[in-house]
């Protein structure tokens, strides 16, 4: 399981792979995510400036984040697995579920949700974009009344 509070957004303070391990090439895969809010990224760069997470997320069968909300957008990419987004929506818990090949877009500022992996787990790759300085790219909050 995977406790998605921990780590920054600062290079510094978070760790690194070391680029030369990684092999050339696609790090995930070329998907086309849809529902990508450009006035998003607009919001979060200021002065030309933002910090850049991306980290690949490994979760075991079922697992599921806990509920929380962004300091700025993130983009999502399936390498394996499938992988549910669960948020509330017009009144109503809503569930998308996304395979390998597939990613989403969260708009974060505030927009609460969870991740939860399906039943032979998942691995993603996260993108996020974040207020430069923010302390971390997860914020913590309640579970949505509506998911209850």
């Amino acid at each position: 399981m995977l406790a998605v509070g921990a780590g920054g957004a600062v290079a510094s303070h978070v760790t690194t792979v070391d680029p030369t391990a990684v092999p050339p090439g696609y790090l995930a895969t070329h998907n086309d995510v849809a529902g990508i809010e450009i006035d998003s990224f607009a919001r979060v760069v200021k002065h030309g400036r933002a910090d850049v997470t991306i980290r690949h997320f490994v979760f075991g069968p079922n697992a599921a984040t806990g509920w929380h909300t962004h300091p700025g957008p993130a983009i999502v990419t399936v390498v394996s697995g499938t992988f549910s987004y669960q948020d509330a929506h017009a009144n109503e818990c809503r569930t998308r579920t996304y395979t390998a090949g597939q990613g989403f877009f969260d708009p974060g500022f505030g927009h609460v949700h969870r991740g939860i992996a399906g039943s032979s787990g998942a691995h993603l790759y996260t993108l996020w974009l974040s207020p430069t300085g923010a302390p971390n790219e997860t914020i913590p909050e309640a579970a949505r009344p509506e998911c209850l």
